[in-house]
């Protein structure tokens, strides 16, 4: 039988997207050696980015690229992502007009033959595209009906098109998304403690800082300079400093300050605002005094983007100063020492911040491109290397990876290396301890997480973290008194610290104490196995019962076998007796 020409061809549908910068002709006028430089980094990080959300670039033409997707949903996520990078890029641009790329999205056959791909949806999307402004993204209907549900975007008809070379008219449809991503909406813990009523006197909240600008891809940087503020604060020991978490919460609801000063239970906020224009910046900071209402220290600064880190040290010591905090020679040490990061570096790390927190795949590579690139601008920066650790720990630990030993050894490494370019910053630390202790390694956890503490005592997260660490080596009494007081810093806390405080109960034989607290959580999911092994332990059989139903609803595949692997106990009675719980709950 002779097979035809026709049948060897091999044909595949796919999502297609098509993407090509906007003004590419002009730009090279302009400054063809710029562009170049700029263009060719750009398809650089954008092929990366493809393989990140799972697809394949099939096609470039100097200055676009083509590229095939699985599905509809993932090409439009690409989309966005790629989008909003571009955006954010524009803050480090300088004085350099910024690559803007436009993008079309179809659905359709493709044949690949001779190493060649074809078909009429290429073409589709290219003409899809050239209705797109700069930065944005048009789509076909087909790929409308598909992602019509997606909770990032709306889509807005620009009617039935008739596109060049295309005989039938096609309705495509604008895709309306934030270029840059909005404060994280958080919605504040019912049952959160209520602060003491009474204010410590060095008790600080650092407000969201207003865009001015009102550009969206400033927004990340408004964040990335509170959270660095937080951060530095957080490193003197007789100053309280609320988590980013909580004051997000709060100043979401409410525009007074003293109300948002009593909700947190602090005495000071320290408020301000960003404008930005090309890479020039003025910040306007006030430290104010909350039940008064008075402001204590003003300052304005005018400056270069690269002047950020001057004046994050600046405000740090001042506001320490002001509220009469006393600054050791460990400090100043670090004032002095310190070597500030490439600025673009610390762009890209700024940016991958928000894409850690989102724990899907794509989006952990998505961020790990981006700290990957943050290292190669600036082989020095020790911030990258902590970031690009976290990654592979999370990979670990949600099973992302075909290789988890090697994930975890990465992880420490890049920890290691982390603490090698910067002693001084406790990040490199605390992801030392975390990769120490999920490879079982519990004395050197144990001595990076109080190195860690040492150097910023007050940063909650880090102290909910070391309390989970503790549990693990029957440290449980203090492993509570870590929570409780990361508690008060992050009096809106997420439901992780909820999950570790209920394991430290449960270490302790409390196991009412562990129900309690886990029944506080918002999102129980995480929290079926000990609730599951407490309400056994208790005796309580149909409720233990309920909550192993409910653990194999999330996890259909969950087994007490696999799940002996998965706690970092250091005595192996301990997992035993997680495991006993959850086999008297009925689970195999």
């Amino acid at each position: 039988m002779v097979t035809s020409r026709y049948e060897m061809l091999n044909r595949k549908l796919s999502a297609i997207v098509y993407a090509d910068v906007h003004g590419y002709s002009r730009l090279m006028d302009q400054d063809e050696a710029g562009t170049v430089v700029r263009l060719t980094r750009s398809l650089s990080f954008i092929r990366g980015l493809v393989a990140d959300y799972g697809g394949s670039v099939v096609d470039t033409a100097g200055d676009g690229l083509v590229a095939l997707f699985p599905g509809a949903a993932l090409a439009l996520r690409f989309a966005i992502e790629m989008q909003r990078e571009m955006s954010n890029e524009t803050v480090w641009s300088g004085a350099q007009e910024p690559v803007a790329y436009r993008i079309g999205i179809t659905v359709g056959d493709t044949i690949a033959s001779d190493g060649e791909i074809y078909g009429h949806g290429i073409n589709l999307a290219a003409r899809i595209q050239s209705l797109a402004p700069p930065r944005g993204i048009c789509i076909a209907e087909a790929v409308r009906q598909i992602v019509r549900s997606d909770s990032e975007c709306s889509f807005r008809s620009l009617g039935k098109q008739k596109l060049r070379n295309i005989a039938d008219e096609v309705e495509v449809f604008a895709v309306d998304f934030e270029l840059s991503h909005a404060e994280p909406s958080v919605s504040a813990l019912p049952f959160a403690p209520a602060p003491e009523r009474f204010a410590p006197e060095g008790s600080l909240a650092v407000l969201p800082l207003e865009n001015v600008s009102g550009d969206p891809a400033d927004l990340h940087l408004c964040q990335g300079v509170v959270a660095d503020l937080i951060s530095n604060l957080c490193r003197f020991r007789n100053l309280m400093v609320i988590a980013r978490h909580s004051t997000l919460a709060v100043a979401a609801r409410t525009q007074s300050l003293r109300e948002i000063a009593n909700q947190l239970g602090v005495r000071y906020l320290l408020s301000g605002s960003l404008r930005r224009a090309g890479n020039r910046l003025r910040i306007a900071m006030d430290l104010i005094e909350a039940q008064t209402e008075n402001t204590i220290w003003s300052e304005r600064y005018d400056g270069g983007i690269e002047d950020i880190f001057a004046f994050q040290d600046d405000v740090t010591a001042t506001t320490a100063s002001r509220l009469a905090v006393h600054i050791d020679m460990a400090e100043k040490r670090r004032l002095i020492s310190q070597n500030h990061p490439n600025i673009h570096a610390y762009g890209m790390i700024l940016r991958g911040q928000d894409l850690s927190f989102r724990f899907r795949p794509e989006s952990n590579s998505h961020a790990r491109r981006l700290y990957e690139q943050a290292r190669n601008l600036d082989p020095r920066y020790a911030r990258s290397y902590a970031a690009l650790s976290r990654t592979f720990n999370v990979e670990w630990r949600y099973a992302w990876t075909s290789d988890p030993e090697g994930a975890l050894n990465e992880a420490l490494n890049l920890a290691n290396l982390a603490v090698l370019h910067d002693d001084l910053d406790a990040r490199g630390y605390s992801e030392m301890g975390l990769a120490h202790l999920y490879k079982k390694e519990h004395d050197p956890a144990i001595a990076a997480y109080e190195r860690a503490l040492q150097l910023n005592p007050n940063d909650a997260d880090l102290l909910a973290e070391m309390g989970d660490c503790l549990v693990y080596v029957r440290q449980a009494e203090r492993s509570v008194q870590l929570l409780e007081r990361a508690m008060r810093l992050n009096p809106y806390y997420p439901d992780a610290y909820l999950w570790y405080l209920g394991d430290a109960y449960f270490q302790l034989g409390e196991y009412e104490k562990t129900i309690e607290t886990l029944q506080k959580m918002r999102d129980g999911s995480e929290g079926h196995r000990l609730m599951a092994a407490s309400h056994a332990h208790l005796g309580n059989v149909r409720e233990a019962e309920r909550h192993a139903h409910a653990l194999l609803q999330v996890h259909p595949n969950f087994t007490t076998e696999q799940w002996r692997k998965v706690p970092p106990h250091k005595y192996p009675e301990d997992t035993e007796l997680l495991v006993d719980g959850l086999l008297k709950a009925g689970l195999r």
